[in-house]
């Protein structure tokens, strides 16, 4: 009884320390609304900063002193260009400038080790330049859309497209038709950023984080038209169509500065193919693997099955549903994202029902007592459903976008799509070692350890859900979206900076703390309860 309480204390520390971390960004939303998220000119002081820092580098290897050029390089880059929070800012503007900055550092290192003057100054110049442009575009300065080249492939002209219905959306707005300009800022995103293929390469080709960047200005437009902050609305619009112009031309492969296009080559669209399925995969193989690793343990292996036939039914309706999205245009946009949203929090309350009813039977004798009823007769109707829907709700909840993620990348792929198809199948090959790995190691753990670690991973997945489904309901504008301004965003783990975001994984958070602590309690009655009959009944017999 006493390691019971101690563990109950230990968990309900933990559980309040989580809350506290989900909550402190909350708190901080306040002042991150009312006021400026960086002031003006705050990433040119940083870029002048790290520029002086460079010039600085240069002089030192041409004083002879290479070890010394290189120690500042490095302190110039983890010190200020990723301490100083430039490169995550950037990070969600251009993944490509991000990643080309990465590349100039380490030519950098690498041409200070060779030796080479030359590439030594040239470097350094490409790097200047990189991060002084950034730090104009990030402090909101005189980059804007008429001042830059867009490319003239597709996703160029889906990006003309775009612009061109914000700008008549925008001009709506001022003009006092603020409706008329939602449905115009609606149809950018729905009809082009979404349908066409736009958001999904982004995500592929750049980054989750950009994506949901370009969501959130969106979804503050239309918010702003509906407060006629026709200033905001201008300012917001100008800031979205640079990104998407950048976009454009990354996946384009087109160099503004030259007029080039360049095709990004096989490894780009292998890459693309494989991070896809790998990224949308992974969550439901997890989930998958957890229950059938838990079937298997508790010796469940006919009932089995039916989690496979869950999973087989979702693959197939997520086919049809990619099909209807694909030939019925009218069903996309809003309505894919509702359907994501609400599977994803029906997956959330299934997640936290099995993970507390795995916890509640995770000591030994009571699930000892349990399981012969379940491999004899079977397990209970309504425990075997929990754990069929959870795999099947899992499935289906990014099983249909994950198939029009294809669409877009074999339409690039021309006469290269057998490099699709390879990046997918190696991504299905990893999965597959995923689910195998996870199948093997938990057969190696002993029950209630198993039962107690399956738990904790199906409540944490209950959080991750959580976080997505609600950025997916705001994507079809039925929830708002209110941003949190210097904290990133983790797609792959549900965690965005928004208030509502936030809000929802503390309540779900604080539902499953709730849930063990009032199992824990029941569990600690029913054993006084059961040692004061057994006490009762061994005092009999010695009366006896």
């Amino acid at each position: 009884m006493v390691d019971g309480q101690a563990r109950l204390r230990r968990l309900t520390v933990v559980g309040a320390l989580l809350l506290l971390l989900v909550l402190l960004p909350i708190g901080r939303s306040a002042t991150a609304a009312a006021e400026p998220s960086a002031s003006a000119g705050q990433w040119t002081g940083v870029a002048q900063k790290i520029s002086d820092e460079l010039d600085a580098a240069a002089a030192t290897f041409h004083d002879g002193d290479r070890d010394g050029a290189k120690n500042r390089v490095r302190d110039t880059r983890y010190k200020t260009y990723v301490g100083s929070g430039f490169e995550e800012a950037l990070g969600a503007k251009s993944g490509a400038d991000v990643k080309d900055a990465d590349m100039d550092f380490a030519l950098l290192i690498q041409a200070i080790k060779d030796n080479d003057g030359a590439e030594v100054d040239s470097r350094i110049d490409e790097l200047k330049k990189l991060v002084t442009s950034a730090a104009q575009s990030l402090d909101g300065g005189s980059q804007s859309a008429e001042d830059m080249a867009i490319s003239p492939g597709k996703w160029g002209q889906v990006a003309s497209t775009m612009i061109d219905l914000l700008n008549q959306g925008r001009d709506a707005s001022a003009a006092g038709d603020p409706e008329r300009g939602k449905e115009l800022v609606n149809e950018a995103y729905y009809g082009n950023y979404e349908t066409t293929g736009f958001e999904k390469v982004t995500m592929s080709r750049v980054s989750g984080a950009r994506v949901s960047t370009i969501e959130l200005e969106f979804a503050n437009i239309k918010r702003d038209m509906t407060s006629q902050d026709n200033d905001s609305v201008a300012a917001r619009v100008a800031q979205l169509e640079v990104m998407l112009i950048q976009d454009a031309n990354t996946l384009d492969g087109y160099d503004p500065s030259t007029g080039a296009t360049s095709g990004g080559g096989g490894l780009t669209l292998f890459l693309s193919a494989f991070l896809v399925i790998l990224r949308e995969g992974l969550e439901a193989i997890l989930v998958v693997a957890a229950v059938m690793a838990f079937m298997i343990k508790a010796g469940l292996r006919r009932e089995s099955r039916l989690i496979w036939a869950g999973v087989a039914l979702a693959v197939l309706l997520s086919a049809a549903l990619a099909l209807l999205f694909h030939f019925v245009t009218a069903a996309a946009g809003s309505n894919q994202e509702l359907l994501e949203g609400v599977t994803a929090l029906v997956a959330v309350a299934m997640l936290i029902w099995v993970s507390n009813w795995m916890i509640q039977n995770s000591d030994h004798s009571s699930w000892q007592k349990y399981l012969p009823g379940s491999t004899e007769h079977g397990i209970s109707r309504a425990s075997l459903f929990s754990l069929v829907l959870v795999t099947f709700v899992a499935v289906l909840r990014e099983g249909a976008e994950t198939i029009l993620f294809y669409q877009p990348i074999l339409a690039m792929a021309g006469d290269d799509t057998h490099l699709v198809w390879l990046g997918l199948v190696v991504g299905v090959v990893c999965l597959v070692l995923v689910y195998v790995a996870i199948r093997f190691f938990s057969l190696r753990i002993p029950l209630r350890p198993f039962f107690i670690v399956t738990s904790i991973f199906l409540a944490v997945m209950a959080i991750v859900f959580t976080g997505s489904g609600i950025k997916e309901l705001q994507e079809a504008d039925v929830l708002p979206s209110t941003a949190i301004g210097g904290l990133p965003t983790i797609d792959l783990l549900g965690l965005y900076p928004r208030v509502e975001n936030l809000a929802g994984q503390a309540v779900v958070l604080v539902i499953i703390v709730a849930l063990y602590v009032i199992g824990s309690r029941r569990q600690r009655r029913r054993g006084l309860v059961a040692s004061g009959r057994g006490g009762q009944t061994a005092a009999n017999r010695t009366t006896e």
